[in-house]
């Protein structure tokens, strides 16, 4: 029977062999030839050879070399409803493959569960630790970033000072006797050549914005800003703006500004001084015809909660400094009066029994912005100058002759900035890196200016915060599992449904 089957097929003769078969119940592929061990995934055969009688009961349709793999290269005979075999074997495949993979018993059906629930929680551990190495990775490079990364989120560059404050109109001197006064001096101010937001250039225009028509430029151990400064003043506000070159002398002892002086004083600078260091940086200023204030006691002697140490270790005392031969202190810093010091200086002036009282002036008293970000004005040193120059009002200073103008609340001082684009790039990245920050606290005490701390680093770690932090992930992780699994459950019931409906047409059309 086989071989006539074969011998019709390729003559092209119709298959008509047994065609009434209405009563004949379908026969499994096996029956029929398709051996049962393949999978789907294998290429599905016919043997001819096998069951011809089976065989013939599937012959009431015309059959096409397509629908038969094994005869490929036989010749197509019957051209007439071939797609209802197709279907019909495809019908009889996949109600095989059902009966392949449908477990045997419970114990097998038990076994694969088991199988497949070790799967599926090996496949969950290795994502949940892709996941914490992966936070541990970012950890590792954000935290540097954080620690390193100096983003500001202004374009300072930009700037514009379009105010002018006139603070005589509402204030008068803190001493009477210099109601009439010419000069309003800022005496400690920074630029971007130190730690300071704005140029040189800038920070003239600002100054002259906030009242002041001169200014002592005093970046951190370099006097090239104030050279700057001064040049630009010169250039663009001749006999209006003067502005005076300095440094502060900074470090983990004391910070000092240097005024008046045109080159950067390097010897006696250390971290951490010596007295006898800070007495040959006096003695030299003097030596370039400067002079020495003393800035921000307040400031330096605060003490830091976490060291419960003063912020500068070891600060002079005011006395020690005076016996060193300093000129005066800075008593206004920001919006800062140091009253201490100065009842201090008044009562040494004042007192004409006193071991100071060979300095027939007493000591000079300055005040300063110590402007590093631009913002409110708060004091204004005055003094009334013969000449709008740079020599006539370092005379006045020199001869003590100076009072203050002073505000606590500052001034209305405004200006629009705008972001910076660096700011704007990097800040989600600052935002993470500041929140895997917050896991822990790092004091590391006054930068000393000089490449270091003035203290070693103290780093405490949140563990409850990194614990609580653990817990939440991983109930999180559980969430994600738990809801992935009911989607890929629904979807697979979805596929499931819609492939026995298509079954069941093809078996109604078949």
């Amino acid at each position: 029977m086989a071989d006539k089957i074969m011998n019709d097929w390729s003559a092209g003769r119709s298959c008509t062999w047994n065609t009434d078969t209405s009563n004949q119940p379908r026969p499994r592929l096996s029956q029929i030839g398709f051996p049962t061990t393949n999978t789907p995934s294998r290429p599905i055969s016919l043997d001819l050879s096998n069951n011809p009688d089976a065989i013939c009961m599937t012959m009431p349709y015309n059959i096409t070399e397509a629908d038969i793999p094994e005869i490929g290269s036989s010749r197509a005979a019957c051209s007439s409803n071939r797609r209802h075999v197709a279907k019909w074997v495809y019908w009889l495949f996949r109600k095989e493959t059902r009966a392949l993979h449908r477990p045997e018993s419970n114990e097998s059906q038990s076994g694969q569960l088991h199988l497949k629930f070790c799967r599926h929680v090996r496949q969950v551990g290795i994502r949940f630790g892709s996941m914490i190495i992966f936070a541990a990775l970012l950890a590792v490079m954000l935290v540097p970033f954080h620690e390193s990364a100096n983003i500001g989120p202004f374009n300072f560059k930009k700037m514009r000072f379009d105010w002018h404050t006139d603070p005589h109109t509402h204030l008068v001197p803190y001493d009477p006797a210099y109601a009439d006064y010419n000069v309003l001096i800022d005496g400690h101010a920074h630029t971007t050549l130190s730690d300071g937001r704005l140029t040189p250039e800038q920070l003239v225009e600002y100054s002259i914005a906030q009242g002041f028509n001169a200014l002592i430029v005093t970046d951190h151990n370099t006097v090239a800003g104030g050279l700057r400064a001064e040049k630009y003043a010169r250039e663009h506000h001749p006999g209006k703006f003067i502005a005076i070159p300095g440094m502060e002398y900074s470090n983990c002892r004391i910070h000092m500004n240097l005024i008046d002086i045109n080159s950067t004083i390097e010897k006696g600078s250390a971290a951490f001084p010596t007295d006898d260091d800070i007495r040959v940086v006096i003695n030299r200023t003097h030596e370039l015809g400067g002079l020495v204030i003393v800035n921000h006691v307040p400031w330096s002697t605060r003490i830091l909660d976490r060291f419960n140490e003063p912020r500068l270790v070891n600060h002079p005392s005011i006395q020690s400094l005076i016996e060193w031969g300093v000129d005066g202190f800075e008593i206004i810093n920001q919006a800062t009066f140091d009253m201490p010091t100065y009842q201090h200086l008044t009562s040494l002036m004042g007192h004409k029994g006193n071991r100071f009282a060979n300095i027939s002036s007493g000591l000079i008293i300055m005040t300063g912005s110590d402007v590093h970000i631009p913002g409110k004005a708060y004091a204004w040193t005055v003094l009334n100058s013969h000449s709008f120059t740079r020599h006539a009002i370092m005379d006045e200073i020199r001869n003590r002759r100076t009072s203050f103008l002073f505000d606590p609340t500052g001034n209305n001082a405004s200006s629009t900035v705008t972001y910076s684009s660096r700011y704007l790039a990097l800040s989600p990245m600052a935002g993470i890196a500041g929140y895997i920050a917050s896991f822990y606290d790092r004091y590391q005490g006054q930068y000393s200016f000089h490449g270091s701390h003035c203290r070693r680093d103290i780093i405490d770690i949140h563990g409850t915060s990194v614990g609580f932090l653990v817990v939440y992930i991983t109930i999180i992780a559980v969430i994600a599992e738990v809801v992935c699994s009911l989607c890929r459950y629904a979807i697979h019931s979805v596929k499931h449904r819609f492939q026995n409906c298509n079954i069941d047409k093809s078996e109604a059309a078949a």
